[in-house]
């Protein structure tokens, strides 16, 4: 991810920065239930395009990062069930 993300550095840089700030920007304006499942959604993809390019999907430090991932986006969609569906 390293590796591609600095040799294509002008063009992704500015794109992720942009949308991840209108991202927030209208989330938290118009549509605040929905901040949690966009976050979540981008830390997944993020995840993803770091263990992607190592093709060693299983090896300890990749597990760990998927497990985190995985149990930070449980943890927001317990938060959202808890505060938006039943409260």
């Amino acid at each position: 991810m390293a590796e591609m993300i600095k040799k294509k550095r002008w063009l992704y840089l500015p794109i992720i920065i942009i949308g991840f700030v209108l991202g927030l920007i209208y989330l938290t304006k118009a549509a605040d239930y929905l901040t949690l499942p966009f976050l979540s959604t981008l830390l997944l993809i993020l995840t993803f395009l770091e263990i992607y390019p190592s093709k060693n999907y299983f090896s300890k430090g990749n597990l760990i990062k998927m497990i985190s991932a995985l149990a930070v986006v449980a943890l927001a969609l317990w938060y959202q069930i808890a505060v938006f569906i039943i409260g």
